[in-house]
């Protein structure tokens, strides 16, 4: 298991993580920090874990806006009418089939 110190308000924070991930984990870390940093200029040194909130409070707001976004474009699949009575077909033949397969 890897380990990375992220540098959050300027204060340094041990996160293990899974070998490979850690030039990710510090990426990620960075973004955080930008977050924090954006606030600090806004509302000044609240202490880290009210910024730290804050700061989680915003990236939510991103994340459930991309996510509306994608919801947006990319409509939820509905089955064609031609798709359903494809599948309502292929059902009848598999209970034909089964029947002549009882029968037996």
């Amino acid at each position: 298991m890897a380990e990375v110190t992220l540098f959050l308000n300027g204060r340094g924070y041990r996160i293990a993580c899974a070998d490979g991930q850690e030039p990710h984990i510090e990426k990620l870390g960075r973004y955080i920090d930008t977050k924090v940093q954006e606030l600090v200029r806004q509302v000044g040194q609240v202490g880290d874990a009210r910024l730290l909130a804050m700061a989680s409070l915003m990236i939510a707001d991103e994340l459930a806006e991309a996510r509306g976004d994608i919801e947006a474009a990319v409509p939820a699949a509905k089955p064609s009418d031609a798709a359903i009575q494809a599948i309502e077909a292929v059902a009848k033949r598999i209970d034909a089939l089964a029947a002549r397969l009882e029968a037996s």
